[in-house]
């Protein structure tokens, strides 16, 4: 069974007491360790911060509302959709549908495996990473991970439902209400983060009413958001980091 350190990962405990991931090889040869997945201030508190009100305001504002998230990771933002549906009494078949992207195939494995109850297959550590991703999560709710499971489970009922890497000439199957674009930054995923990748993503992958949020402040995603008739709104960032972005299409969101 593999750990985090034989795909590339070594956990870090965030200031929040909540785990992250981050690479053991930096694309930058004068850095010894590579990109964390979150702020080292708090993986769940910038997750909840960045995506968590607007998961929350379509989730009222939508029916049936479709969500793409752009690094499943560690599942943090399927977790927190999760969290805020079951929070307004909504049940697994209220939302229209979940899209995640990874690029790591094993990290689409683990939390399959994970979200399955097949812990058996993997490794303790990782199982205990996810344990403490749902716990923090669900922090102050009354939700137990047992519903968290199950809820995500009716979106995610096979891997094949976990999409591999968004790649440059995607062909998305849907028009999403909610994109959480949570991608590692452009000095590891350069093209992600282009603006006629991110105006084709926006073109073909948005409904009508839409909201993009994202931890970065890219001035090609500010300008693709632009093109595709979006208002953008740049917010403070977290804990100090740099400003993060929302962009918003013909929804009234109570900023």
């Amino acid at each position: 069974m593999k750990s985090w350190k034989d795909i590339g990962f070594e956990i870090e405990i965030t200031g929040d007491q909540s785990p992250s991931l981050r690479l053991l090889e930096s694309v930058d040869p004068t850095k010894d360790r590579g990109e964390s997945m979150h702020h080292s201030g708090g993986a769940c508190a910038e997750t909840l911060l960045i995506y968590g009100k607007p998961i929350h305001d379509v989730l009222k504002k939508v029916q049936n509302p479709h969500f793409l998230i752009v690094g499943l990771g560690l599942g943090y933002i399927e977790m927190t959709i999760a969290r805020e549906a079951l929070l307004l009494g909504k049940t697994a078949k209220e939302i229209g549908l979940i899209t995640s992207y990874e690029s790591v195939p094993e990290l689409r494995e683990f939390f399959y495996q994970w979200l399955h109850g097949k812990t058996e297959n993997l490794n303790k550590e990782v199982v205990e990473t996810y344990d403490a991703v749902a716990k923090s999560v669900l922090q102050d709710t009354h939700i137990s991970k047992e519903s968290l499971q199950e809820f995500l489970r009716f979106h995610f009922l096979s891997l094949a439902d976990i999409q591999l890497a968004l790649s440059a000439d995607v062909k998305l199957t849907s028009k999403y209400h909610c994109i959480l674009y949570d991608a590692f930054s452009s000095k590891t995923s350069p093209y992600l983060w282009e603006e006629e990748f991110l105006v084709q993503l926006l073109h073909e992958g948005s409904a009508e009413q839409s909201v993009l949020s994202t931890y970065a402040c890219k001035g090609s995603l500010k300008r693709a958001l632009r093109r595709e008739g979006f208002e953008v709104f740049v917010r403070e960032g977290f804990q100090g980091k740099r400003n993060s972005t929302l962009g918003v299409r013909h929804i009234a969101l109570n900023l």
